[in-house]
């Protein structure tokens, strides 16, 4: 069974992490991440949106099946290949969205910085990857510091802290929070006002 799904309804392409219990990365999910952002160019969606299957947690950490350095450099190299299509897609102005609950640790934020819009269910809990930890390169050298500062970033990542929902609304880490018992309802209506704005644009 694959580790990522892919629909298409509506004009917005899903993108949809599924692997118990909090969706870490593996090679083979960046892998297929990175091969259905670059299908997501041919169908050129109006909007493509990147959540988490469960409820625990939208990203949380890699997995990696050894820890030698090949499979560190494999999984950079992957990770690096899906900037590369996240920037294609804004070349091609087709917006992102990331939709995030529960536990958004590591490249989780990495991952989710990546996209245009960051929405938040009043649950989700955020922690930048420690310093040894990074694997997104531009996530955490430049989108993160034009989000929230160099300064915050470098805090955030040196200290280890763990923000709340409202906490990194206020740093400017999401642009909404959604409460958890309208999650769906609420969503569904900003995705189709983002998608709207999508074919706009």
């Amino acid at each position: 069974m694959s580790d990522i799904h892919v629909h298409l309804r509506n004009n917005i392409f899903w993108l949809l992490l599924d692997r118990p219990p909090l969706n870490a990365l593996t090679v083979a999910m960046l892998e297929k991440l990175t091969l259905s952002l670059k299908q997501a160019i041919k169908l050129a969606p109006h909007l493509i949106v990147v959540t988490g299957m469960g409820d625990q947690g939208f990203c949380a950490g890699v997995d990696l099946p050894d820890d030698s350095e090949a499979q560190r450099a494999e999984l950079l190299h992957m990770a690096r290949n899906t900037e590369i299509a996240f920037d294609e897609l804004h070349l091609h102005r087709i917006p992102t969205t990331a939709l995030l609950k529960g536990s958004v640790f590591g490249p989780g934020c990495e991952l989710a910085s990546l996209c245009d819009t960051i929405i938040a269910r009043e649950d989700a809990m955020f922690r930048l990857p420690a310093v040894n930890a990074k694997i997104f390169p531009n996530a955490i050298s430049m989108r993160l510091p034009a989000m929230i500062g160099r300064e915050t970033t470098n805090r955030l990542v040196q200290n280890g802290e763990t923000l709340n929902a409202q906490e990194a609304l206020r740093l400017g880490l999401v642009h909404q929070i959604v409460p958890r018992h309208r999650f769906l309802l609420d969503t569904e209506e900003l995705l189709v006002m983002l998608a709207t704005v999508g074919k706009s644009a």
